[in-house]
């Protein structure tokens, strides 16, 4: 069949597929000729295109090749320095200027930095022994989080305050805490042990007073505690609630217009709560201890030490 001219051609219409079938004539041959006309499939042209001829080994190569710079000219590229939006992220990087094809090796780290926006990892972050800089107002770690190390400390500074809020804070896997240098702790409900060679406090110090409900004396409630009685009373120690060296300050009104006797007993009887013996001249003496006047207080010291409660007394108060 005769060669028709160009305008002669029947045009692609919209729905037709370019493929094997669609051939376009070549010359293939050394710079300088001579020349043989080959026929090259669309396919086979798109495949040189993007690829090349493979050194020769023919088509299609088997990979993307060449030494020349490569530019995308589509107005509506993705800018990958731009905020992402957590979905649409762009595994080609273009320098923005120029549409240059910057990287083929996914979201790498343009000039300036890479807005990573709201990532989600699937792994493990490693760092490589870089730092982490300019953290905003907070880090939220979900239940179970932790920063841990296996060098031989970790430093927290800051130029100003270390802050830690929290129901419970707790250092360190055993209940001992050592400090060395200035330490101050302010608490309004603190429940522990502070054990040491020497405890110094510089300024006051001071115990919430306990008002008692019953009889019954809970050295846990406080160092000081208080109580008020209208009849002949007998106040017993709660047992197994004192510590060696603890000391215990007690004072007793008596809102009666009628003196009242008072003793202590701690455990099956009186005698485990040693008073000094008192002088005849004092009235109302029970056991060795003073009682209360009408309309007068008491105050009471005691001390455990070893087996006993040692105990002393002022009387006579208006209050």
């Amino acid at each position: 069949m005769a060669n028709k001219k160009i305008s002669q051609l029947v045009g692609i219409g919209t729905s037709s597929t370019v493929s094997g079938t669609f051939l376009l004539p070549v010359g293939a041959g050394s710079s300088s000729g001579p020349y043989t006309t080959n026929k090259i499939t669309t396919s086979e042209l798109a495949s040189y295109i993007f690829t090349g001829d493979s050194g020769g080994g023919g088509f299609p190569a088997t990979a993307l090749s060449g030494q020349k710079d490569v530019y995308f000219n589509n107005p509506n590229y993705q800018n990958t320095t731009a905020a992402a939006d957590g979905v649409d992220y762009a595994y080609l990087m273009l320098k923005t200027s120029n549409g240059l094809l910057t990287t083929g090796s996914g979201i790498a780290r343009p000039v300036g930095g890479d807005n990573l926006g709201n990532h989600t990892a699937t792994t493990t972050l490693n760092m490589q022994d870089n730092i982490i800089n300019n953290v905003g107002q907070s880090i939220n770690f979900q239940d179970g989080g932790n920063v841990g190390s296996t060098a031989s400390e970790i430093s927290i500074a800051h130029g100003t305050k270390i802050r830690l809020d929290a129901p419970t804070v707790q250092l360190g896997d055993a209940d001992n805490v050592t400090v060395n240098g200035s330490f101050s702790a302010r608490s309004a409900d603190f429940a522990g042990a502070i054990t040491g060679d020497s405890l110094e406090v510089q300024g006051a110090s001071y115990h919430n007073v306990t008002a008692l409900s019953s009889n019954t004396i809970d050295w846990r409630d406080g160092n000081i505690q208080h109580r008020t009685i209208n009849q002949n009373t007998s106040m017993t120690f709660q047992a197994n609630t004192l510590k060696e060296g603890q000391t215990l300050t007690l004072y007793v009104e008596n809102s009666d217009t009628d003196p009242h006797t008072i003793y202590f007993r701690s455990g099956a009887n009186t005698g485990n709560v040693l008073f000094p013996p008192m002088p005849e001249s004092v009235k109302h003496v029970v056991n060795s201890t003073p009682g209360i006047s009408g309309r007068k207080t008491n105050v009471y010291t005691f001390v455990n030490i070893h087996t006993g409660i040692f105990a002393s007394s002022v009387t006579g108060y208006v209050y």
